[in-house]
């Protein structure tokens, strides 16, 4: 999955998330894990999933022959806004911030083995997680 369709996926994941009547079903039915186990490690158990609202109102870029910035604020109709989305983690050794690409691979299964409360094992593969924007 190219990053472009990685974000339209996870903005569809936002929004069904925030219209979800039953949140954790949602989790359930897209995939993200509950639980995480880790070989050698501690568990991590999912206590939060948290959304970062960010709206681009300006640029700024290097002035030429300044230390200055060259500002340009941008009209209103171009201000963009746009979701970050964590998913946080803690386990007794603390707490551990996961991204949706690193929770979902191209196929849309969850990475690391998976310990759900139906006691099923996953074994995923592993990716790098996308750039937010």
């Amino acid at each position: 999955m190219n990053r472009e369709d990685a974000a339209v996926v996870e903005a569809a994941f936002v929004a069904g998330f925030r219209a979800a009547p039953d949140k954790r079903s949602f989790l359930t039915l897209a995939g993200i894990p509950l639980e995480i186990e880790r070989s050698g490690q501690l568990g991590l158990k999912l206590i939060e999933v948290k959304f970062d609202e960010r709206y681009r109102v300006g640029s700024a870029a290097p002035g030429f022959g300044t230390r200055e910035l060259s500002y340009q604020p941008l009209p209103g109709t171009l201000v963009t806004q746009s979701t970050g989305l964590t998913f946080v983690y803690v386990s007794a050794d603390g707490v551990v911030e996961k991204s949706f690409a690193e929770l979902r691979d191209t196929h849309g299964h969850v990475h690391e083995h998976t310990h759900e409360h139906g006691h099923e094992h996953h074994h995923r593969h592993t990716m790098k997680p996308a750039a937010r924007s």
